[in-house]
């Protein structure tokens, strides 16, 4: 994911800028990456991706700067993603993804530490690809419980009476998904 920052009210070309902060939220300190200045237009870039939130103070490493233009700060977040993995979805998604980005950019004229804030939330949201799990492993996306929804309805059941074990398939019958035991009594039937 593509990160901008800009130092100071007006854009400032031929700056050094380096992080002298890059930590996540339980305080750990992570290298942090390279920034860059494509184009000596004054907008400075870099590029991360997000596997927790992370906070940073990335200085512009000159005495041109007033020390209130110097330093910028900002949050990284695995849900920075989220305009990208709309366009996953499908034509009336990308509309969506698109919307988001143009949020994104215009919080770049609020002050770039709104821009982390700007893109908001992909990761969980997962993609057609992504994996209903096993009868051990749960989805992590929303894409996985809605497919593992489909593939538990859809699905095979196997019942051993003689055990009380209950099998829920995919279709298919390719992966346990879940296993339960059906017990009875006198009064009631209870699955586990």
């Amino acid at each position: 994911m593509n990160y901008w920052a800009q130092f100071g009210a007006s854009t400032v070309s031929g700056l050094a800028p380096t992080f002298i902060q890059f930590r996540t939220t339980a305080g750990g300190t992570l290298a942090p990456p390279s920034v860059s200045e494509p184009g000596s237009f004054g907008m400075y870039m870099f590029a991360y991706n997000a596997a927790t939130q992370i906070a940073f103070v990335l200085d512009g490493a000159t005495s041109g700067l007033a020390f209130a233009d110097r330093y910028v700060t900002g949050v990284l977040d695995p849900f920075d993603n989220f305009g990208t993995t709309l366009v996953a979805i499908g034509n009336t998604a990308i509309a969506l993804g698109v919307t988001n980005v143009a949020i994104g950019i215009s919080n770049i004229a609020l002050g770039v530490s709104s821009i982390a804030q700007g893109i908001a939330g992909a990761s969980l949201i997962g993609t057609t690809a992504s994996s209903f799990g096993t009868n051990s492993v749960d989805p992590t996306t929303v894409f996985g419980f809605l497919k593992r929804a489909l593939e538990t309805r859809e699905g095979n059941e196997t019942y051993v009476k003689t055990t009380g074990i209950l099998d829920v398939y995919s279709r298919g019958s390719s992966q346990l998904l879940a296993e339960k035991t059906i017990t009875d009594s006198t009064s009631t039937t209870t699955k586990t």
